[in-house]
């Protein structure tokens, strides 16, 4: 089949947004209240559901962003980088002081609207900012932060995430979750996606790639340049990536004449052989998931150990140790994760566990393997640790480690309600989705809708169980142990 790509046009709201800057300082209320250190979020009935239990700091209230600008001066020898943020927003309430999220780096100043603004910084990463006048619901605003410093990288369970460098000077910023706050302001909850356009001014003997789709390179004095990316379909913030060091860019043919583009650390190259697989794994999962839903298509290979696979939005990055697999998983991503994404992070295995299915699904169509038989060995190999988390809230800091029971719950689903309804679930689920948010609630009401069938049990014993589920559930179908 042909693999289309989902080319969009910029979003309408990014230009409305920035022909009313101004609008809402001149009517705001005479009582606005201040925005939440915290994204609150809630429910479609208007419930409200609170802050991420793992993360109540991440995000904040008050505002919605619809458009991030970065543009950085990137030193390589100093590791320093020197940024402005230009990030247009509407209030969603009367508005008299907001925040960021920020880690580290030093602010030198705010502006809103042109305006210059008070600001001052609160716990491990908020920007809180106080404008001189107070912004009406429904505004839309510009904010302008300048800020400079060395970005540090966040340590977590599965590796550290954020701006990372290299001995060469060469940086990443890649993983999640909290990944963008290290080295632009931002709205830290998966469920403000926005546009996303970093300029960054380096030597020339560097080069820059980025979300979406490279639009300028442009001198930028003796010895300099600044390369422009841009990404115009709205992203989660654990979906941004940018990457700076002396790459070697390759263009590659993908079925339907477009191309993507694969980028490689010198001492990655021997990778060509897994990023030269992309158009053979596009086509392959757009027969499974339907049509790719981003707008570009590519990945990062860095020549160090990650201990993840970060599926950056159009433009995934893989470490030292990448495999087939992981391009597979990565690129799966773009439905599952980047496409359609977790509300909050006890959510994260909602997507992760498709994305990871898919890896499956390659095995067998490419590689031939028994996917029953491999569910049946690690169903066997599960102790009671293995099934101790609930796929539902696994636990701040540990929200992937149940990736393998995961998996398996998939399989049980599709041996359980058969390939037909499966995979109209696999590829229906992101489609009404598109570039959305959801949770476990939202996807077992999907189910359901779809299979007309009371899933009560299955759904209890995988998402909500901490024990081996019974065998009733654990061996749907064809998957009953061979004796």
């Amino acid at each position: 089949m042909t693999v289309r790509l989902r080319w969009q046009e910029p979003l309408c709201t990014a230009l409305l947004a920035t022909t009313m800057i101004g609008v809402g300082q001149a009517s705001a209320a005479e009582d606005p209240a201040i925005g939440s250190d915290g994204y609150v979020h809630v429910s479609p009935d208007g419930t409200v559901l609170g802050a991420d239990p793992y993360y109540p700091k991440d995000g904040n209230g008050g505002y919605d962003v619809t458009d991030y600008s970065i543009a950085l001066d990137y030193s390589p020898y100093f590791l320093m980088v020197g940024g402005k943020a230009t990030i247009t927003a509407t209030a969603l309430q009367d508005l008299s002081r907001f925040n960021l999220d920020l880690r580290g780096l030093t602010v030198r100043s705010v502006t809103v609207d042109g305006v210059a603004a008070t600001f001052q910084r609160a716990g491990e990463h908020e920007l809180v900012i106080t404008p001189r006048t107070p912004l009406a619901e429904g505004a839309k605003f510009t904010v302008a932060v300048r800020y400079d410093g060395r970005p540090a990288p966040i340590t977590t369970a599965r590796g550290r995430t954020g701006w990372l460098t290299m001995a060469d000077g060469s940086a990443v910023a890649t993983g999640q979750p909290h990944s963008a706050m290290t080295w632009f302001p931002v709205n830290g909850t998966e469920v403000d996606k926005a546009t996303l356009r970093v300029s960054v001014t380096v030597l020339n003997e560097y080069s820059v790639v980025g979300n979406g789709l490279q639009v300028s390179d442009v001198p930028a004095g003796p010895g300099r340049h600044t390369v422009t990316w841009a990404e115009e379909t709205a992203l989660a913030p654990n979906t941004a990536m940018l990457g700076i060091g002396r790459w070697q860019i390759d263009k590659i043919a993908l079925p339907g004449g477009r191309t993507a583009t694969n980028v490689y650390d010198p001492c990655a190259t021997g990778k060509r052989a897994i990023g030269d697989r992309l158009p053979e794994v596009l086509e392959f999962l757009a027969g499974k998931f339907g049509e790719y839903p981003q707008a570009a298509a590519g990945g990062l290979f860095v020549d160090r150990d990650l201990g993840y696979v970060h599926g950056a939005q159009t433009r995934p990055v893989y470490g030292r140790s990448a495999t087939v697999s992981d391009l597979v998983y990565a690129t799966a991503y773009q439905w599952w994760g980047a496409g359609v994404t977790n509300k909050m992070w006890r959510d994260a295995l909602l997507p992760e566990s498709f994305a990871r299915y898919a890896v499956w699904l390659w095995d067998e169509t490419a590689n031939g393997v028994d996917m029953d038989q491999r569910y049946r060995e690690l169903v066997a190999a599960g102790d009671a640790a293995f099934w101790a988390p609930k796929l539902t809230d696994p636990g701040k800091g540990t929200e992937f480690v149940p990736t393998t029971k995961a998996v398996l719950m998939v399989h049980a689903l599709r041996r359980l309600i058969g390939d037909e309804l499966f995979f109209q679930i696999a590829e229906g689920f992101p489609l009404i989705n598109l570039q959305g948010n959801q949770n476990w609630h939202d996807f077992t009401l999907y189910v359901s809708a779809v299979t007309q069938l009371d899933l009560t049990e299955f759904n209890h014993a995988w998402l909500e169980g901490t024990v081996r589920p019974p065998d009733a559930v654990l061996y749907p179908g064809p998957l009953t142990p061979r004796q």
